[in-house]
């Protein structure tokens, strides 16, 4: 008789290449971004004329891409940005990208690659909106929002589905309230219904650092009034997981049922400590090492403040920046997107391959011909 294993959530996620490719521990997150600085400073150098640290002497001509300039600082120029500057220009960019999926319109100034970006996530979720159609609403032309495609797709080495922990809230939704209702039982436990339904009424209200927005009625709580705590905790987690958890590194650190429960946490902590008892026992040695990752999860949501974003202004002096220091491959994407469907060829412009391909090409079809229908005639 062969042993079976039943495979969880938590086994399928491990086994993926979000997993694999996109998870890292703190220090290799950190250290994973100072060397990919380095490596752009790097390759900033042999298209750029840059003093090794990387800023003008004084009085020096501005150069870069295009002719871009720079604000001057100090009777200087500074030539890259600092790896926390390119974070926090990301920051803004994702704080862009959420704000346009709110509302369906692109701030003035926002990249191409941004809109390449949703374009991408439309298809990857099987949501279908034909190009001509996107293109339109975001007053766009459609090669510019292709252009980036295959370079995102790369960068992101092709792993196009991400796993969140918007299945897992809506889950433990539905379990709170069966709950609250007594009609819910834990598998493979002792505890009836009805005793999960008295605990649940006899739990204390949110503390006042909790984000729920519930608040204990003057009687006795009943089925219905913990209904409401559930959806108002929901609520808040919802929040959490639409902002924090997507401007924070808390994906790359944390698992999807550990950023759920850490959202839970935020919103309603006593509801989170019950509900977290009815999937991992006090008596499980893997108790503590699961409550201390959610608590640290919690925390980085928890640290997270709109106020790190930062201004229209400061946004636009980094693009300049960056614009100044810019990649000569990637200014007009639009055509370099062009030439890579024609083989790498320039518009006009064919190689010593190509041409002799089609010399060949047009030399069998001349064959073609005569055998078919005879030479030509001699004039």
């Amino acid at each position: 008789m062969t042993n079976a294993r039943t495979l969880d959530e938590d086994d399928l996620y491990r086994t993926s290449s979000q997993y694999r490719l996109w998870s890292f521990t703190q220090d290799s997150l950190l250290a994973l971004r100072a060397n990919t600085h380095a490596l752009a400073v790097e390759r900033a150098h042999t298209y750029l004329e840059l003093p090794p640290d990387g800023a003008d002497s004084e009085g020096a001509a501005p150069g870069g891409i295009n002719g871009a300039t720079v604000t001057p600082t100090n009777g200087t120029h500074t030539r890259v940005l600092t790896a926390e500057e390119e974070l926090k220009l990301v920051l803004k960019s994702c704080t862009q990208i959420t704000a346009t999926c709110d509302r369906w319109e692109y701030p003035t100034n926002v990249r191409e690659i941004y809109k390449c970006v949703l374009f991408l996530a439309l298809k990857t979720e099987g949501t279908h909106i034909p190009l001509s159609h996107y293109a339109h609403q975001i007053n766009t032309e459609a090669e510019k929002i292709l252009a980036p495609e295959y370079k995102i797709i790369q960068a992101l080495r092709f792993t196009l589905d991400v796993k969140q922990p918007y299945r897992a809230l809506k889950g433990g939704l539905m379990e709170l309230l069966n709950m609250s209702q007594g009609i819910f039982a834990i598998p493979g436990n002792e505890t009836t219904p009805q005793q999960l339904h008295a605990e649940m009424l006899a739990l204390p209200p949110p503390t006042a650092r909790c984000r729920s927005q519930w608040k204990p009625s003057s009687g006795p709580q009943n089925a219905t009034t913990m209904s409401d705590r559930v959806k108002l905790a929901y609520d808040a987690a919802k929040t959490v997981l639409n902002a924090a958890a997507l401007l924070t590194d808390v994906y790359f650190l944390y698992t999807p049922s550990q950023i759920f429960h850490a959202s839970l946490r935020l919103a309603d902590e006593p509801l989170s400590s019950f509900y977290l008892c009815t999937k991992i026992a006090e008596s499980s040695p893997i108790r503590t090492k699961a409550l201390t990752a959610v608590h640290a999860c919690a925390d980085a949501l928890a640290s997270f403040s709109h106020a790190a974003i930062i201004s229209k202004e400061e946004r636009v002096r980094l693009e300049e920046r960056l614009e100044w220091c810019r990649d000569p491959s990637t200014v007009n994407m639009v055509r370099a997107n062009a030439v890579t469907r024609r083989n790498g060829q320039e518009e006009g412009i064919l190689g010593d391959g190509v041409a002799r391909r089609r010399k060949l090409e047009r030399e069998a079809s001349l064959r073609e011909g005569e055998e078919l229908f005879g030479p030509g005639l001699v004039k």
